[in-house]
């Protein structure tokens, strides 16, 4: 299984991903705040600007989103809510019971990382 990425880790694959054959993409969709801060890194390493040529979109609104520069357009999702359903689910299944389903609220939290194409 390979480790999980970190801001150095999520750099490097953003650098790969922007220095690959083809189109250079115009957004990078990550799937957690510390990975846009990575891609964020990677695009200023390369002399581009967030967001003029490159969009960046986290995924968590940790307090990280709101501290660099420029802010991250993120997804808020309720962490108390998502640990809740989690652990309901974790014990339904121990139980021999199926999990609840159902939808949580989320909200897009439109910052200064992204721009349109």
């Amino acid at each position: 299984m390979p480790a999980p990425l970190d801001v150095h880790g999520a750099r490097r694959a953003a650098e790969l991903a922007l220095n690959g054959p083809g189109p250079r993409p115009t957004a990078l969709v990550c799937d957690d705040d510390i990975l846009a801060a990575g891609a964020c890194k990677a695009l200023r390493r390369l002399g581009l600007r967030v967001p003029e040529d490159v969009s960046v979109t986290g995924f968590d609104d940790l307090a990280l989103a709101t501290a660099v520069e420029p802010e991250l357009t993120t997804v808020r999702l309720p962490a108390e809510q998502v640990g809740e359903r989690g652990m309901a689910a974790l014990l339904a299944v121990l139980d021999g019971r199926r999990p609840e389903g159902g939808d949580l609220p989320v909200e897009l939290m439109v910052r200064g990382s992204t721009a349109r194409a």
